[in-house]
């Protein structure tokens, strides 16, 4: 087992009162093979620990770093692992928000596991439109473009945009922008990304329509977690099609 410690005498109040309440009610309502599986919550005075599966393999960015950029082969399995997590999460009504390399953790058969809902919250839905979210959260490189903007944005969307920058960031080594906030905004909406070039010669057309489908600056046209589910690439293995969630 791995435990979390959390120290809120050293957390800020809106973290104690805002977002902490929300990991754990989360963490006690979700079960997914592909996400952390989460043993017991303890409260001791000021600190609650959260024993959680130990990931023999480490974090995903760490892996890459080590091995990458990774092949197709490889990155295939953890993208679809990833999708029906993401899935499941939304399905159940929650957007993780802080979806990234890091919180991605590994089992000792390579299989992911998604971590840290530090950020994630509940999404409601009224006439089939999600509850916006106007708290800036998550990591910069792997943030969407409304979210940099800095209006009332689709949580769920901007999941998927995260997911489109692991999914760049596995086969490329790399995040697909780079610079100042402003400066980044102006890439991501201008779609000026690209693979280096001894990567790109390598890829399919179908891994690139994926990635282009994520990271789509609008995000009213980007693609949903059960598009990426059933697109060319993913269903072209019929291993992968094969496999239960």
């Amino acid at each position: 087992l791995a435990c979390k410690l959390i120290d809120t005498k050293k957390c800020s109040e809106k973290f104690r009162k805002r977002f902490l309440p929300r990991e754990l009610t989360v963490l006690l309502h979700i079960r997914h093979p592909y996400i952390i599986r989460i043993n017991a919550i303890i409260k001791c005075r000021n600190k609650i620990c959260i024993f959680m599966r130990y990931a023999e393999m480490g974090d995903m960015l760490s892996f890459v770093i080590e091995h990458g950029p990774l092949r197709e082969t490889q990155t295939r399995i953890w993208c679809r692992q990833l999708a029906l997590a993401v899935q499941y999460l939304h399905e159940s009504g929650i957007a993780h928000r802080d979806l990234k390399c890091e919180n991605i953790l590994l089992s000792a058969n390579l299989n992911v596991k998604l971590s840290d809902f530090g950020f994630a919250r509940y999404v409601t839905e009224k006439n089939r439109q999600p509850q916006l979210s106007t708290t800036f959260c998550g990591s910069f490189d792997y943030s969407a473009p409304e979210l940099l903007k800095g209006k009332p944005y689709n949580p769920k969307a901007s999941d998927l945009w995260a997911l489109g920058v692991v999914l760049y960031m596995l086969l490329n080594k790399s995040v697909p922008f780079k610079g100042k906030t402003r400066q980044v905004y102006e890439q991501q909406m201008a779609r000026a990304w690209k693979f280096r070039s001894r990567v790109n010669d390598t890829l399919s057309p179908e891994v690139k329509t994926l990635v282009r489908s994520l990271l789509e600056p609008n995000p009213l046209i980007r693609w949903t977690v059960e598009e990426v589910l059933v697109c060319d690439w993913l269903i072209q293995d019929r291993r992968l099609r094969s496999l239960n969630a």
